[in-house]
């Protein structure tokens, strides 16, 4: 469901995101469409051409700050990564996507008392699915590795999603009141069901996000850049930053999303009181949990019962049944994805699994169990190994820089790369920056590197 309004207001941000890139130097400009855009764009509006993905709010500011580095600065846009295996995920995401479609040629029957014939994939749906994978992740990944660069570009990146976060704060206290409205207000539709919006006994605000999981992750985000910021001495709006964090860390509380509440809890301890190294020994292991996940729910090791049991004793019967109703979800998914493990179902309902009726059985939650239903292993390590690898690489070049600066960002950013990476877990993926955080770690990294081997022989000539 959409409108005349959202549809004009998708089309309007076009040409004022492209225009931004004449008033403003190109890294606070892109930073400004992306995530502007994932805050104020109308949800469920969208422009679809033939051969081509749906471009929506989630990847259209993308193509736009793309078309607008085109011009304003080619160079930076140009290059290809040096890395190697940028280069090798992003061709196996690709070709992986031609793949699940070729595989997936035969028709499907589904029900049995009620029957009906779901065609087989072609070609055509193979190239649809790598333009839509390419849009999704390969290029917000990208634009991140190509436009931040310096540490005063990652410290305006954790300053825009702080003030983001910022923002927002008095539009979710609008809906915290009134119940979830903004969307309708302006748009004139809601963007989700209005019973997923009623938690604790309140309220779960959206605002102009998809859901209020998805705002709850914006949240956490902006919680831990604010924190990061005071760190690094850095202050917003001259206010003092880490009373800001606290403020927004309330207002994360006021949201009611279990999880992001937990991760907060746990997370900002660690950010506020811990030294970088530790900080990334402890995003390592949360990382690496992100990226096994899909092998020990296969294996049957992760420990499902366990956890449902740690959880009825500290969750309301509520949310220990949704965590419950997940499990089994994905117990069923993991089954029917087995018989396609390498490249998938592919996409229009292949992945899902079905009742004698031939009725969808399945509630896709995670976006992990999203790509690997779809596009198999290949595609879910093609997807979550740009988010895994940057973080396992700080972890590793940490120990080289002579910066504290340096490492209180490099750290600050690869642990909130990490819980949002881990948050896609238990949810979807809603928008493209965790792909473009991912990419501004990347980039980062490789400049560090760069700047010390400079140091050392600016040193070694001078003695």
């Amino acid at each position: 469901m959409t409108s005349t309004i959202a549809e004009i207001v998708l089309a309007l941000s076009i040409p004022c995101s492209i225009a931004v890139f004449f008033f403003m130097r190109p890294v606070p400009a892109a930073l400004l469409v992306a995530i502007a855009s994932e805050m104020f764009l109308p949800e469920g509006a969208h422009y679809k051409w033939p051969y081509l993905p749906a471009f929506d709010k989630h990847n259209l500011p993308y193509l736009c700050i793309f078309l607008a580095c085109l011009v304003r600065c080619p160079g930076r846009v140009t290059k290809l990564p040096k890395e190697k295996w940028i280069l090798a995920l992003a061709l196996c995401l690709l070709v992986g996507s031609l793949l699940t479609a070729t595989t997936n040629g035969d028709a499907m029957v589904i029900g049995t008392w009620v029957q009906t014939v779901m065609p087989g994939l072609n070609f055509k749906d193979g190239a649809f699915m790598a333009a839509t994978n390419f849009v999704e992740s390969c290029l917000p990944f990208y634009l991140g590795y190509a436009l931040i660069r310096e540490q005063d570009d990652l410290e305006t990146l954790l300053s825009a999603l702080a003030l983001g976060g910022l923002v927002y704060i008095p539009f979710a206290l609008v809906e915290l009141r009134l119940s979830p409205q903004w969307h309708r207000w302006i748009y004139g539709y809601a963007q989700s069901n209005f019973d997923q919006t009623i938690r604790w006994g309140g309220y779960r605000p959206m605002i102009f996000m998809p859901h209020g999981l998805a705002l709850a992750r914006f949240f956490l985000a902006a919680t831990f850049a604010l924190v990061v910021l005071d760190r690094l001495r850095r202050r917003l709006v001259s206010l003092p930053t880490r009373l800001l964090a606290w403020l927004q860390f309330l207002v994360l509380v006021a949201c009611k999303s279990t999880g992001a509440i937990i991760f907060a809890l746990a997370g900002l301890p660690l950010l506020i009181f811990s030294r970088p190294k530790r900080q990334l020994r402890v995003a390592v292991v949360l990382a690496w949990i992100a990226a096994l996940y899909p092998v020990l729910r296969l294996s049957g090791i992760f420990p499902v019962d366990r956890l449902l049991e740690a959880a009825g004793g500290a969750l309301p019967s509520e949310r220990t049944g949704s965590l419950a109703f997940r499990f089994l979800n994905e117990d069923a998914l993991l089954q029917h994805t087995r018989a396609r493990i390498a490249f998938g179902w592919g996409e229009y309902g292949r992945n899902l699994v079905y009742d004698a009726d031939g009725q969808g059985q399945s509630v896709v939650d995670g976006y992990w169990i999203i790509r690997l239903s779809e596009n198999g292993i290949v595609g879910f390590l093609a997807t979550f190994g740009p988010l895994v690898i940057p973080v396992l690489l700080a972890n590793r070049r940490i120990l080289r820089m002579s910066s504290k600066r340096d490492q209180l960002g490099v750290a600050g950013l690869a642990f909130i790369l990490t819980l949002v990476t881990l948050d896609l877990i238990p949810n979807g993926l809603w928008a493209c920056y965790p792909f473009l955080l991912a990419g501004a770690l990347t980039r980062r990294l490789r400049e560090i590197r760069r700047e010390e081997y400079d140091l050392a022989a600016e040193s070694l000539s001078l003695a």
